[in-house]
């Protein structure tokens, strides 16, 4: 059974990510002319990735008691740690870091991040979010 704090990451996730694609409508020359547009992605990417980010961690802490796992240290650790207990595949977990080291970015260095850089993750990158939150549900159904 899915836990309820999970449950409620991944509704937000999807709202994250139904606004990412809203933003992937616009044409690549609206979206470089707009500064509103850039904004508002750097930040639902933002909180998309910690969404993720979020549901590993929970994850991690209710699987503690049955398998021999540690707590993550840093962000990638977390889908590291997912992979090992089984939620996602080792390949897709160096997605899943690429994509929390992204996130480190957007919050820490976001003024090197070009519009360009944006739109082209926007354009190529949101079906990662859509494959994580198939894993988490399978790997709950494969539980239950």
């Amino acid at each position: 059974m899915l836990d309820s704090r999970i449950k409620d990451h991944l509704q937000r996730l999807v709202k994250y990510l139904n606004a990412l694609k809203d933003i992937r409508k616009h044409s690549k020359e609206e979206f470089l002319e707009n500064d509103i547009l850039e904004a508002s992605s750097e930040r639902y990417l933002q909180l998309a990735i910690e969404s993720c980010l979020n549901i590993g961690n929970r994850i991690i802490s209710l699987e503690q008691f049955d398998k021999e796992i540690s707590a993550p240290e840093t962000y990638a650790d977390i889908f590291r740690i997912l992979a090992k207990i089984g939620v996602v595949d080792k390949c897709f977990s160096e997605e899943l870091i690429k994509m929390a080291k992204f996130r480190n970015r957007l919050v820490h260095i976001y003024w090197d991040i070009d519009k360009e850089e944006m739109y082209n993750i926007i354009q190529t990158n949101l079906g990662d979010f859509e494959k994580f939150i198939k894993c988490v549900i399978q790997y709950y159904n494969k539980k239950a």
